[in-house]
């Protein structure tokens, strides 16, 4: 008899979890695309106000967005400059935070084919995912050093900076083995459109960073003592470099996988050169002929 109870509520617990699951599902496809185009709407404002306060900063005052001051170009009584800043870092954060919980075989197993230990070892064998690993680390001490430097520089917002690069980075991993939202897969078109704008949202987020440090960089290049440069200037500005390469790689992918959902964006090595057309031709069993 109490063999046949413990059958019952493990059979209960194994129904109850089919449900509770199929209820995510139905919230993520029902409600939630529409909560995310009208969120992705306001990142883009606040991507918006930031541009205007890092552009004005870096032509206007001959300074960055970690220590600008006396900033006149606009006013909003609720929100200075840095509020804004604030506000665009949340929101970048939130969507990756977001994006990476709904990535699972779980809530989307239309979208996500296989699962994060598959993943794991994929990345791995990469070279990618390594070298891109020591770019963060590089970009981290870089952060690490403005702070340093910089003795008006708000802290809790550069640690936003550092923990927004992180989450991207984790996002891309992610995106990166994961199918898009199509019309063959029962999506609907506003699914469809909350996936294309908030990708869309993370290309112009990205090529805003990667043009205001390559302005940045540009701008440091230019008042370098050619004569007798400081070490430490140097180091800046090459990693100023690193940091704008970095969003270079993050616009780079985002761009791909809006159009090429379903590639393995951050492959590099496409094919063996012996393959390549020009070269097989002369080649035979490994042999030139």
């Amino acid at each position: 008899m109490s063999e046949n109870l413990e059958g019952a509520q493990l059979n209960i617990q194994n129904n109850a979890q089919p449900q509770f699951r199929r209820v995510l599902v139905n919230l993520v496809r029902s409600g939630f695309p529409a909560l995310c185009i009208l969120f992705q709407l306001f990142r883009l404002v606040s991507l918006v106000m930031f541009s205007i306060f890092v552009v004005d900063c870096t032509l206007y005052h001959d300074s960055t967005s970690v220590d600008c001051t006396n900033l006149t170009v606009y006013n909003t009584p609720p929100c200075d400059p840095y509020c804004w800043k604030t506000v665009w870092l949340s929101c970048s954060i939130s969507t990756s935070i977001v994006g990476i919980c709904l990535l699972n075989r779980t809530l989307l197993p239309e979208l996500r084919p296989v699962g994060n230990k598959a993943i794991l070892k994929c990345l791995v064998r990469k070279p990618y995912f390594w070298s891109l690993n020591t770019i963060i680390v590089l970009v981290v001490l870089y952060d690490v050093l403005i702070m340093a430097q910089n003795e008006n520089a708000k802290i809790y917002v550069e640690c936003l900076v550092i923990l927004s690069k992180l989450c991207t980075v984790y996002l891309l991993y992610q995106l990166n083995f994961t199918f898009p939202p199509c019309r063959q897969k029962d999506f609907r078109p506003v699914s469809r459109g909350a996936y294309c704008i908030t990708l869309s949202i993370f290309v112009l987020d990205n090529l805003c960073k990667f043009l205001v440090l390559s302005a940045q960089v540009a701008f440091k290049f230019y008042t370098v003592n050619h004569n007798k440069p400081k070490p430490l200037t140097i180091i800046d500005l090459m990693l100023m470099v690193i940091n704008a390469s970095l969003y270079h790689s993050f616009l780079q992918f985002f761009w791909h996988k809006l159009f090429r959902g379903d590639k393995d964006i951050l492959k590099v090595v496409k094919e063996n050169f012996v393959d390549t057309t020009g070269i097989r031709e002369h080649i035979q069993d490994g042999n030139p002929v």
